[in-house]
């Protein structure tokens, strides 16, 4: 009960305070004012003198006020310890010069200056170390314009991380997405000037150290941690965080949720995800222009461009070529013939690095030939439909590591080839309709093997 009535009535500092600082300022205001008067009909002592007494009198009230606050705990001792005696000292100084005014101690003229000046220097200091208590020490610049940061050399955090500057593959979770968001939310209350619950969130280690209640983070359910708890709260909690200033967006609080369900930890980058959430594809776009949206194989990767010489001899063999985009060497491969030679299809081999894109239907490929295919190792999608194939070499294709889209449309295959082409781990989708493949096999391998979608008439 005690401790309640100590909080509460330390809670009264931040509005106390501005009384004295209020008195004190008017009367250096008045003193200014008359000695530039100087006029003989106008005595403003008796103002001076009576901002001066209820001057002292507030900051009396505001020291023992503040030293309640301070009791809470949860400051930079070192920059309190100052803040707490250059307060007591303007009380000292204030009383002083109401002495000096009302001709209680009397001294020269020029001492009266001399004491208001001082006390207007010591608000200032107290006043600015007040708010490094209160915001953080970088709580002054922290919103001032570039051109300001500029001309007092400060270089801010969020230079040093400009996300435009850096290569999109490069930026980890944590310190360039989840700091600044700290920073901009967090960092006021959670400092190393103010550890506002014994939490800092300044650094890593110290976020994952946590505060007076234990960690704030938790891995298994992201929004049952402290962290997240506090600032989905109602904004009228009293526990909502942060209490003042900006809340954090509900895209911001998608990212650390799913920074959490991924480990939590500080070295981790997008570009690693295979597969990243589409919410937060959209949000890290929406929000940070960074673009995340899953890429194609064959626009990841870089190969030799081909030769003139293999182009021609190609398009000799009845091959029709289209490059995959202005900057890329991959190419798309479509054969124009009615039957195709085993001489012809060796061809192939010659731009296997190169082709991605194949098309062979109606051209009585056979199930020998359909090694050559396999050969063809950035091939991404296949379509042979229409051909005379069976089961017989069908797993040769499990060789092609990033095949994701292959159409065996009336061809000959039955559930054994299913078997084998379900286990193609980069398959995505699987066209076979009009084949011996039957309704049970695909229902059971669409079941086992969701992340294959298998298309057919049975649909």
């Amino acid at each position: 009960m005690e401790d309640n009535i100590v909080r509460f009535l330390g809670r009264f500092h931040p509005l106390i305070v501005h009384l004295p600082i209020g008195f004190l300022i008017m009367s250096g205001l008045l003193q200014l004012y008359a000695e530039k008067a100087k006029t003989k009909a106008l005595n403003l002592n008796p103002a001076i003198a009576f901002t001066l007494f209820w001057g002292t009198i507030a900051s009396i009230f505001a020291v023992v006020i503040g030293w309640l606050l301070s009791q809470q705990g949860g400051y930079d001792s070192n920059i309190l310890f100052w803040h707490k005696w250059l307060g007591i000292l303007v009380t000292v100084l204030s009383f002083f010069g109401w002495l000096i005014k009302t001709e209680k101690i009397r001294l020269r003229k020029p001492a009266f200056s001399i004491v208001l000046f001082l006390i207007i220097i010591l608000i200032s200091v107290s006043g600015h170390l007040g708010g490094s208590l209160t915001h953080g020490e970088a709580y002054l610049m922290h919103y001032a314009p570039k051109f300001v940061k500029n001309m007092l050399g400060e270089e801010t955090k969020e230079n040093q991380l400009d996300l435009k500057a850096l290569d999109k593959d490069s930026i980890n979770f944590f310190p360039h997405i989840i700091q600044p968001i700290f920073n901009n939310k967090c960092i006021s209350c959670h400092n190393p000037t103010k550890k506002e619950g014994g939490l800092l969130l300044t650094t890593y280690n110290e976020v994952m150290s946590g505060g007076d209640h234990g960690s704030i983070i938790n891995l298994k359910a992201p929004l049952e941690s402290i962290l997240l708890n506090r600032v989905t709260l109602p904004k009228s909690h009293k526990k909502f965080m942060p209490p003042r200033g900006t809340a954090l967006t509900f895209g911001e609080i998608q990212i650390i949720e799913w920074w959490m369900q991924h480990g939590a930890d500080s070295i981790s980058r997008f570009s690693t995800e295979k597969e990243m959430d589409k919410k937060m594809v959209y949000t890290l776009l929406r929000d940070y222009q960074l673009d995340y949206t899953p890429k194609a194989y064959y626009e990841s990767v870089k190969v030799a461009p081909l030769s003139s010489d293999i182009i021609a001899i190609l398009k000799q063999n009845n091959f029709a070529l289209d490059f995959m985009g202005e900057n890329s060497n991959f190419i798309s491969v479509t054969f124009k013939g009615k039957s195709i030679t085993d001489d012809q299809i060796s061809k192939l081999e010659l731009a296997k690095s190169q082709i991605t894109w194949l098309k062979m239907s109606h051209c009585n490929l056979t199930d020998a030939q359909l090694k050559s295919v396999s050969r063809l190792n950035n091939l991404t999608r296949l379509n042979i439909h229409s051909n005379p194939i069976s089961d017989k070499n069908i797993k040769s294709l499990k060789a092609l590591k990033h095949l994701s889209s292959l159409n065996l449309y009336n061809t000959k295959i039955t559930d054994l080839s299913l078997e084998q082409l379900v286990n193609i781990e980069s398959l995505t989708t699987l066209y076979v309709w009009r084949t011996g493949i039957t309704a049970k096999a695909i229902t059971d391998k669409s079941s086992t093997h969701s992340q294959v979608t298998i298309i057919s008439e049975l649909e």
